[in-house]
């Protein structure tokens, strides 16, 4: 499979080196749900990193900058519209972007910078998105590679992004306290969440299905009014089990492999997520298989802290760059198991 040069690096040295067929991320997934908790099977390279203290924003240079860097201003953050309107309209990108590696002039990038890594947090357990390869012991998956993009560019080589390992209830306030950077493991934008995070450009739509038992006679969420139906907490997914008119009762865990187990045990009839985590799960378990997965409306991003306007411009401009060179469908067609479709059209409130 050919590979664009912004990608095709950083597999080389090991950040998301893993084929989509390799089934590392599937692997992972079992061990974890043999366990029988997310967190026990993680290895010692993706346990958290220690919380970090927040401090103040280190203040732009006033000289020593490249001088090929554009001297770009960042957006002033302001809170949305009452109404929301579109949540994933974001923050334009910088015009022109700066070079790979060029010293930022602006204040979370340069913070960012001078420390020498981006932090980025993600879900584990919910590959192809997210998932750390058992032989390796580093993160994989679609979300891992778009992070992999920022950080190449933002340093001008690989090897400069630390991942955290969050769980779904962790990735909004993780942002919002200057813990994380970015937050990825499949974050969907809802006007909710942008009361309290940034989102970047939406980087892939999906849909929400669920996973039943084969020998059930389950085809939708409607028909599972009074049983126990399981989501991670902190998810779209929990709040379709709780907004359902047949009034499923909710079965929240802190992570999605928690939900196969729960299935496995009889604690609950179905799980509700996005189709490709749902997948996953059915791989690990042949009698289990998805339903109802066939609206894709649901705008997966990454969250940004709001007192980071320039970071998420940036960004932007990277998944910019990656929909127009291919990088883009390239990480799409090693990670999902479909036609790459066109990418996300941006939509920029500035």
């Amino acid at each position: 499979m050919a590979r664009g040069s912004d990608l095709a690096p950083e597999a080389r040295e090991g950040e998301g080196a893993a084929h989509r067929g390799s089934g590392g991320g599937r692997a992972l997934l079992a061990g974890l749900v043999a366990c029988g908790s997310i967190g026990a099977g993680l290895p010692d390279a993706a346990r958290p990193l220690p919380p970090r203290a927040t401090s103040a924003a280190t203040a732009a240079p006033t000289g020593g900058a490249n001088p090929g860097a554009p001297a770009a201003s960042p957006p002033s953050p302001a809170p949305p519209p009452a109404s929301c309107g579109n949540p994933t309209a974001t923050w334009r990108p910088p015009s022109p972007m700066p070079a790979p590696g060029s010293v930022p002039t602006t204040p979370a990038l340069r913070r960012i910078f001078d420390r020498g890594y981006l932090i980025v947090g993600v879900r584990p357990d919910t590959p192809p998105f997210g998932s750390v390869n058992p032989d390796t012991g580093e993160f994989e998956g679609f979300d891992v590679d778009i992070a992999n993009l920022v950080g190449r560019w933002l340093f001008g080589a690989p090897r400069h992004v630390r991942f955290r390992a969050i769980t779904a209830a962790q990735r909004l306030p993780l942002v919002a306290q200057g813990e994380i950077d970015l937050s990825t493991g499949s974050l969907t934008a809802t006007c909710d969440r942008l009361l309290e995070v940034d989102f970047a450009t939406v980087y892939y739509m999906t849909a929400t299905g669920l996973l039943v038992s084969r020998d059930s006679n389950y085809h939708s969420l409607a028909d599972l009014g009074g049983r126990k139906v399981c989501a991670a907490s902190g998810t779209t997914s929990l709040q379709a089990i709780e907004n359902e008119p047949s009034h499923p009762i909710p079965y929240p865990v802190s992570n999605v492999a928690d939900c196969l187990i729960a299935l496995q045990d009889g604690e609950v009839e179905g799980i509700v997520n996005d189709e490709m985590v749902l997948a996953g799960l059915a791989a690990q378990d042949p009698r289990t298989h998805v339903v109802n997965a066939d609206r894709f409306d649901q705008p997966i991003t990454a969250g940004v802290s709001k007192d980071n306007p320039d970071l998420t411009a940036f960004v932007n401009g990277v998944l910019e760059r990656a929909f127009a060179d291919g990088t883009w469908a390239q990480i799409f067609d090693r990670w999902l198991d479909r036609t790459v479709p066109a990418p996300p059209t941006p939509v920029y409130r500035n």
